[in-house]
């Protein structure tokens, strides 16, 4: 199957054999497959493969090297300019010898690719087997180690910030995907943090939406614990219904699922009234969740940059977030594309959502907002653009002397 990339005589870089290390959704490859494909979306996660088919749709020679819980997908799949390299992960304790086996995975795949320059994804064991492996590799961060750590103290999370702090001394190129995150990272790394954000494929326009004559809140977390604030949601919602007595609040992701830690915990407290517990949603689901909601609430304490935030905005959904909530200020603009409230607080998070709810001009100008505004910063092209840059300047260092 042939792919026609775009016409080269309009860029200014060269076509690229670049692989692309790191958790990806494989479904999104079948396309680009010629014969046999995997047979499960193996770590089900998008924003990588994105990245992959938008550097494929440029013209470049494209490798994914990846690992699968499931043992069936492992393998290597290939179409035209594309190469999809997919080992096995061990289902636990990967923790107990820093991820040895996926790192060695990692490192052997590369190894197999003609890869001039790799792009290693998060900090842990995607980028130490991609670093390993001598090739001119950029690495990108996607969370924060010790955020994480605060909020889930266990080994698992220790391990995996000795890993990220190793990465951040011995990476000759670093990304990071918001500037809250590159700042915060900066006084442990060799070398200076370049900014290139998530992307996404943004229409034209904001899509139009149907007339809605129900008020929908909803959540997208992974997780109910004290990082993702889900709690606090929930007893803000019971103060919204005070004034919008049929309001809904949907929850979804995992942990928020029918008899799931989030439906136990708002029981015990008497707050499921008005609640539904969606549970899990596949990626390919979020835009129907997103496209039935009046208002995202986002209550997290703490992202490096939140993609469900910008796909609201791509949807045409009013968000609300924390103001001190990690990245989450910077991907909103400081307030200019999402309204910022302190999320520890249901009072103010209450608050927050009614001043969108409680007037439809308001928060349709700033749907429109918010769309022109993250449109221009987090599209996948202008990511792919900062992203290209990047690539040459490792290929450049390798080469000195």
């Amino acid at each position: 199957m042939s792919t026609e990339p775009d016409d080269l005589q309009t860029r200014s870089i060269r076509p690229l054999k670049i692989a692309i290390c790191g958790p990806a959704d494989l479904s999104r490859f079948d396309h680009l497959i010629e014969g046999n494909r995997p047979a499960t979306p193996g770590y089900a996660a998008p924003i990588i493969s994105q990245l992959a088919l938008a550097l494929h749709g440029r013209g470049h020679d494209v490798s994914v090297v990846t690992l699968s819980p499931h043992a069936v997908d492992a393998g290597t799949f290939s179409g035209d300019r594309f190469n999809l390299l997919v080992a096995t992960m061990r289902p636990r304790l990967r923790w107990v010898d820093a991820f040895r086996a996926e790192r060695r995975a990692i490192t052997n795949l590369l190894s197999q690719t003609q890869a001039e320059v790799v792009h290693a994804q998060w900090s842990y064991e995607f980028a130490l087997g991609a670093l390993a492996s001598g090739l001119p590799t950029v690495t990108t961060l996607r969370d924060w180690g010790p955020a994480v750590f605060r909020f889930h103290r266990d080994h698992y999370r220790l391990v995996r910030l000795a890993m990220q702090m190793r990465v951040l001394r011995v990476a000759p190129h670093l990304t990071a995907n918001s500037l809250f995150l590159a700042e915060t990272a900066q006084p442990w790394a060799r070398t200076p943090i370049a900014v290139v954000p998530n992307g996404l494929d943004f229409p034209e326009c904001m899509p139009e939406r149907a007339d809605q004559t129900e008020v929908v809140i909803g959540s997208l977390s992974n997780g109910f614990d004290r990082l993702k604030n889900t709690s606090t949601l929930i007893e803000s919602f019971a103060l919204i219904r005070q004034k919008h007595p049929s309001a809904t609040l949907r929850l979804a992701g995992t942990g928020h699922g029918l008899g799931g830690e989030a439906e136990r915990w708002a029981s015990e407290q008497g707050l499921c009234e008005g609640v539904e517990f969606l549970g899990y949603i596949s990626s390919s689901e979020v835009p129907k969740f997103l496209a039935g909601l009046t208002v995202l609430a986002h209550p997290s304490r703490s992202e490096s940059m939140s993609m469900s935030l910008v796909e609201a905005v791509r949807t045409g959904v009013a968000v609300v977030a924390g103001e001190n909530s990690g990245g989450v200020p910077w991907v909103l603009d400081e307030g200019a594309a999402g309204v910022l409230v302190d999320i520890n607080s249901a009072e103010a998070l209450a608050d927050g959502i009614l001043s969108l709810l409680d007037n439809d001009a308001d928060r349709t100008e700033l749907e429109l907002r918010a769309f022109a505004n993250l449109s221009g910063r987090f599209g996948i092209d202008h990511v792919v653009d900062l992203y290209e840059q990047q690539y040459l300047a490792a290929l450049r260092d390798q080469a000195l002397p």
